[in-house]
Formats: structure tokens, C-alpha cells, sequence
């Protein structure tokens, strides 16, 4: 792409037509007393690495305690079993 030029008066009352060569040439360089004093480029943005997921099923199993033993679990519900 070729490089456009435009005064620094042209940029402040007509941007439009400014925007436009900068679409058209990709750059523009603006100029103060016809001496070349600025380059303006399109932006273009990054593109951002997508965060993984986290696991959740792997957080959940860290905070659940221990399950009992059958042991344990038979005792606890001897305990428990309560007189109806």
C-alpha cells in the first residue's frame, strides 16, 4: 500500500476525507508547513490468547472431605439409627 499525505489543517476540518486515505492507504503522513511531521496508521488490534477454563470439577473434588469407610459407615449408622 502506498503512503497518502494530508496538512494538519486538512486533518482539524476535514477528518472524513483523512479517515478515508488512511482506509484506502493503510498509512497517512501528516505534514506541518509542508515538511513531513506525523504518521498515522490504522489500528489494529492484538488478538488475545483465550484463557483455558478452569477445571472446576477438580476444585470441588480438593474441597470435599474423605468419604468414610464401610467401617465407618456401618458404625456411624449403628450410632444413629435412633429409637422410634
Amino acid at each position: 500500500m502506498s503512503s497518502a499525505t494530508a496538512s494538519i489543517r486538512e486533518l482539524r476540518t476535514d477528518f472524513r476525507s483523512v479517515k478515508r486515505k488512511i482506509e484506502q492507504h493503510g498509512e497517512v503522513t501528516i505534514t506541518d508547513n509542508g515538511e513531513p511531521a506525523y504518521v498515522v496508521r490504522r489500528f489494529v488490534p492484538e488478538a488475545k490468547a483465550a484463557k483455558p477454563m478452569p477445571d472446576y470439577y477438580a476444585r470441588i473434588r480438593r474441597r470435599q472431605p474423605q468419604a468414610l469407610s464401610a467401617s465407618e459407615t456401618r458404625n456411624f449408622h449403628l450410632e444413629n439409627r435412633g429409637e422410634c
